[in-house]
């Protein structure tokens, strides 16, 4: 929804309750690592064409972390230059934060410690999964990378490189669109039931207006 959060594919409970956005890689900064923007001013462009793809821009900490924005994973590996092939920020954590609260976008906190046992990567454009403290999972939503004409295979190797250093679960499920029903489909229900059934084509049908 427009008051959804782009926000962090981290699985932990956040303070914030706007779990209907996109899932990305450390929020808006899967955009910047993903375009190789390094500066302030380029993140705050990210920021307002998040708002303009209808989505709030963020990013998170956690209680444990000093600064508390350094408890962001992702954002820890591409400070340390541990993402392959992405140049690090030229900003620390507490002045991305502070660029993407200026931007018209929201820190979040997150609770608790990582205890994420599946890495969910979704395909259905338009849908993600809410965080769930009593079952954590790290949630992709791969369709974004279309939403925002992202390098699709960088991206994704940014994502599991990410999970993999942070110890996490080296398991996967892919959410594809389901198949949509098709004649066959009904044909069958029907003759299940006792019905006769049968496929006729446009072109045999005269009386369609």
């Amino acid at each position: 929804s427009p008051q959804g959060l782009m926000k962090c594919v981290d699985g932990r409970p956040s303070d914030h309750s706007a779990m209907d956005g996109p899932k990305a890689l450390g929020g808006v900064y899967s955009i910047a690592t993903n375009r190789g923007v390094t500066d302030i001013e380029g993140l705050k462009k990210i920021c307002e064409e998040v708002k303009e793809k209808g989505s709030i821009p963020s990013c998170h900490g956690d209680e444990h972390a000093h600064p508390a924005p350094m408890g962001c994973g992702f954002f820890k590996l591409w400070s340390q230059s541990k993402l392959d092939g992405i140049p690090a920020p030229q900003f620390d954590s507490e002045e991305g934060k502070a660029a993407i609260m200026e931007a018209g976008g929201v820190y979040e906190c997150l609770a608790g410690k990582h205890e994420e046992k599946v890495v969910y990567i979704n395909f259905v454009e338009g849908t993600t999964l809410a965080p769930n403290g009593d079952d954590q999972a790290f949630v992709v939503d791969a369709w974004l990378a279309g939403k925002y004409d992202l390098d699709v295979p960088k991206y994704l190797v940014a994502a599991a490189s990410t999970v993999e250093q942070l110890g996490g679960p080296l398991k996967a499920k892919l959410i594809v669109p389901s198949a949509p029903l098709t004649p066959e489909d009904v044909v069958g229900v029907l003759k299940g039931r006792g019905w006769e059934a049968e496929i006729v084509k446009q072109a045999d049908v005269s009386a369609l207006i």
